[in-house]
């Protein structure tokens, strides 16, 4: 059974949303959904929730930041499903998330994407993804000045694994145990308990 996110991060995420929504488009229905959403009962005032420390770090984790990043909508449904969301959102961390893209989920096999949507896979499911997480404070300023001083660093992900990464050019190449490669196409993006990186590939895929 798919593990929700606590109902404070989703709310804090919807609203999130809904003010990009806002920015982005003039469509009339959206504002007055964003009415509704926030309209306090008749003859009642709205009662406004004092954060604590732990609610804006919650709002700010780096699972926050994948899950408003566009380009991480199937990394981030297949954390949710996976039961890493809670993890990612209010553990302290640091971790470092090497998350692949949309498009490289995309170019998966039919029979791979097959395989993690079954419920019976969660496990294998789970190892994939942590494979692309790594505990340690971890931006990119930290990453390239390992890579300079000995060619490469080693990055031991929380499914076991050592992901390698390197330099080629001005690009960071991640390279897993069975020689899939990745590149960073965009990071590092600061979350309070963390450091995300968008990449190309999908490392330690069955």
């Amino acid at each position: 059974m798919m593990q929700k996110l606590s109902a404070f991060l989703v709310i804090s995420i919807l609203a999130l949303f809904i003010v990009s929504c806002k920015n982005e488009t003039k469509n009339e229905e959206v504002d007055k959904a964003t009415v509704k959403v926030v309209k306090a009962p008749e003859g009642k005032r709205a009662k406004k929730k004092v954060l604590t420390p732990e609610d804006i770090e919650e709002i700010n984790s780096v699972m926050s930041r994948v899950m408003t990043d566009s380009e991480l909508k199937n990394f981030a449904s297949y954390i949710v499903t996976a039961g890493l969301a809670e993890k990612l959102s209010t553990e302290k961390g640091p971790f470092a998330i090497f998350a692949p893209s949309n498009s490289a989920l995309e170019s998966l096999s039919a029979e791979k994407k097959k395989f993690y949507a079954n419920p019976d896979n969660k496990a294998k499911l789970e190892e994939m993804l942590k494979s692309h997480i790594v505990e340690g404070s971890l931006d990119k300023e930290a990453l390239l000045q390992i890579i300079n001083k000995s060619g490469k660093a080693k990055l031991k992900t929380l499914s076991g694994i050592t992901l390698t990464a390197s330099k080629s050019g001005d690009d960071i190449i991640i390279v897993d145990g069975k020689g899939v490669k990745a590149k960073t196409v965009k990071g590092s993006t600061l979350g309070s308990n963390g450091v995300l990186y968008v990449v190309d590939g999908v490392m330690n895929a069955n």
